[in-house]
């Protein structure tokens, strides 16, 4: 029977190859690490596989034995003499690279690559590895290697046989375990996502390198799959990984990889005049139409500014926008374009989420024996965009979790032996149905969808997307399916995904605009001009066309605007850009029917002044006759006493104080003040 191939090679024998290896190919990187006192060396096992096939082979079926002869073949080069570097392999072949669902028991004890998403990190802490023990009788000592999960002194004194030892020495190592979790676009189906943790040691968890260990992060890991006990007497195991290599796959747009190449074109893309309508046109291509909703997707892609001042206060920079569509409209889609070009993208749908899966929860930890922070979608979006779909279908207790992530950009959490506060600096891209189907443009907002009027004020900007017949369009709209349909891959972006996804990055890391006085001048001429508009009634029941909320995304908008084109200055175009976004915005949403001015109150509230000003009058009308007839007050009388003040649409005021619990009727026909 032929030997296995681990075999043919004895402990000496790896480490006098691995040496001749170290020296043939990695002569500069060793000179780097002793200058830079680096402690670990990367090693492409794909430069082994071919300097030597033999020893790549024994590395995957019998990593640990060779990861320790590979260390000491570093140790016995001339310039690393007495210095411990670490060898972190990467770059397995395709076949070493397992899915966390595949692995089983036969990859246990291997060299393996698996890829996820970080769902747990754990805080770092110590671990003893070695420990020096003494014999409370005789003195004697004894140093044992620590690899079980507890401390393990040794059975008895080989001098006297006693069983008492005490501790007096212990060397340790620095240990952070985190919970790897597959990738949502790697699941097929209804199948739920499988997990395992990995334990990161020494340099894996130096402080520099732990900015790339963040929940939400895609990441590939290397290492040796090992099994542990579930519990005591289990003879049941559980899997972990040593991890031996880190890379991170994906991370927010700001620490995406540019090449030079790459930084080049983009400078010459920035050029372009109509840079921010190529960009427009590259977003949803295959979704015909809506291109002032897409526009104002794409400046929310590269947001504005974050401002940090000295009193600690923070202004946002990420901008936040709700779709209010109809059935059938194409939503859905943009949506999940926009979780997938965005790095840190994440695709919710509403009515299966809870405010634990959104924002943060507390779990068990059972590896560490202790509670730990779970990220939810808006965490793990961090610097990202989270994609709200369904929004309305969320239960209104979920939902309420959204406030203070989609405001003070944080996640507080307060369970357990646990109070923590988590970033959440995430752009929140939320759609909705309209309550009965379709959008009523002659009814506020708020009226229509189920969501509460604070979290309506949170959004910068609100769209409904209808779909009204009208033949022209209709017709171009039939052709774009058709072709759509015939030729699927016609209709191409003009700028590719993967470059467009660069270009943000770029914009995002490099460019932090500032406005000039010129741009400024523009925002208070329309700021001012707007809020001064005629449409007032009596001194009190003014409308407020916009507030500083939409002055402060006017400004948000400006900025990102200055970024598509890579401007360190936001011009008067950047703000005229700004302008007719939220002027869009506020035509199709914000303008009383009434009145035919803006008025805020029309989104934020779900009352007009106008509206407002008829209730104030209604109730005065209802408390005088009261004064007059007795507590209970025929509505007759209200209706009759409204109508020769000009008021109409009593009915409906009488039904919304109903509702909101200022008045009741206290028998048929009467009703009376609470």
């Amino acid at each position: 029977m032929e030997l296995k191939t681990s075999q043919k090679l004895n402990f000496q024998d790896k480490i006098d190859q691995f040496e001749e290896f170290f020296r043939d190919q990695y002569s500069s990187e060793i000179a780097i690490i002793l200058s830079e006192g680096i402690t670990h060396l990367k090693i492409d096992y794909q430069i082994l596989q071919k300097f030597n096939t033999q020893l790549a082979d024994i590395l995957l079926e019998d990593p640990e034995e060779c990861l320790q002869s590979a260390q000491k073949a570093l140790e016995n080069i001339n310039v690393l003499e007495g210095i411990s570097v670490v060898p972190r392999f990467f770059n397995l072949n395709k076949e070493d690279c397992i899915r966390i669902r595949d692995l089983r028991s036969i990859h246990i004890g291997k060299l393996i690559t698996i890829e996820g998403m970080i769902k747990r990190a754990s805080e770092v802490r110590p671990e003893v590895i070695s420990a020096v023990f003494e014999c409370s009788n005789c003195g004697q000592t004894y140093e044992k290697e620590q690899k079980s999960t507890e401390l393990r002194s040794p059975y008895e004194c080989s001098n006297c046989g006693q069983r008492k030892f005490e501790i007096v020495q212990k060397k340790m190592i620095d240990v952070q375990v985190i919970t790897i979790e597959e990738s949502p676009e790697d699941i097929e189906g209804t199948e739920q996502p499988s997990r395992i943790s990995g334990y990161l040691r020494g340099d894996l968890v130096d402080p520099e390198f732990r900015k790339k260990v963040v929940p939400g992060n895609k990441v590939s890991l290397t290492g040796v799959l090992k099994e542990s006990p579930m519990k005591s007497t289990s003879k049941r195991y559980d899997l972990f990984m040593e991890v031996g290599y880190l890379e991170p796959k994906e991370m927010e747009f700001e620490e995406l990889a540019i090449l030079p190449k790459e930084e080049k074109e983009i400078l010459k893309l920035s050029k372009d005049p109509m840079i921010l309508e190529k960009i427009v046109d590259s977003m949803a291509p295959s979704i015909y139409g809506f291109r002032e909703v897409k526009k104002s997707i794409a400046l929310q892609l590269f947001s504005g500014v974050r401002k940090e001042r000295l009193d600690g206060t923070v202004t946002r920079g990420d901008m936040h926008i709700l779709l209010i569509g109809e059935p059938g409209t194409g939503k859905s889609m943009i949506l999940k374009f926009v979780g997938k070009l965005a790095p840190k993208g994440r695709y919710i749908v509403g009515k299966s989420s809870t405010a634990a899966g959104i924002t943060a929860s507390v779990v068990k930890d059972e590896l560490t024996e202790g509670y730990a922070l779970e990220a939810g979608a808006l965490v793990l979006a961090n610097k990202g965009i989270a994609c709200i779909d369904e929004i309305d279908k969320m239960r209104s207790e979920d939902r309420s979790a959204l406030h203070e992530a989609m405001e003070q950009q944080t996640i507080t959490v307060s369970k357990a032996n646990i109070h923590a506060t988590l970033q959440s600096r995430t752009s929140v891209l939320a759609a909705g149905n309209p309550k009965f189907g379709r959008f009523d443009p002659f009814k506020p907002v708020a009226e229509q969808i189920n969501i509460s009027d604070s979290l309506l004020s949170r959004f910068d900007l609100i769209f409904p997307i209808r779909d009204i017949p009208n033949k022209e369009n209709d017709l171009k709209l039939v052709n774009h399916i058709l072709s759509m349909h015939r030729e699927p891959n016609k209709k191409r972006a003009v700028i590719d995904q993967k470059l467009l996804r660069k270009y943000i990055a770029y914009a995002k890391r490099n460019i932090h605009p500032n406005l000039t006085n010129d741009a400024e001048d523009e925002i208070k001429k329309f700021y001012i001009g707007i809020r001064t508009k005629k449409g007032a009634r009596e001194e009190g029941d003014l409308s407020i066309p916009i507030s500083a909320r939409q002055l402060e995304a006017l400004i948000r908008l400006s900025e990102a605007a200055a970024k598509s084109r890579l401007s360190e200055v936001v011009e008067v175009k950047d703000t005229k850009v700004a302008i007719d976004s939220l002027t869009f915005c506020l035509k199709e949403v914000g303008i009383d029917p009434e009145t035919g001015e803006f008025d805020i109150d029309r989104i934020e509230s779900g009352i007009t002044t106008s509206q407002r000003s008829r209730i104030k009058i209604i109730m005065d009308i209802i408390q005088n006759l009261s004064n007059e007839l007795g507590e209970a007050v025929p509505i007759e009388d209200v209706i009759a006493e409204s109508e020769e003040q000009g008021i109409t649409g009593v009915d409906d005021i009488i039904k919304k104080l109903k509702q909101e619990g200022e008045i009741f009727e206290p028998k048929s026909g009467h009703i009376q003040k609470i």
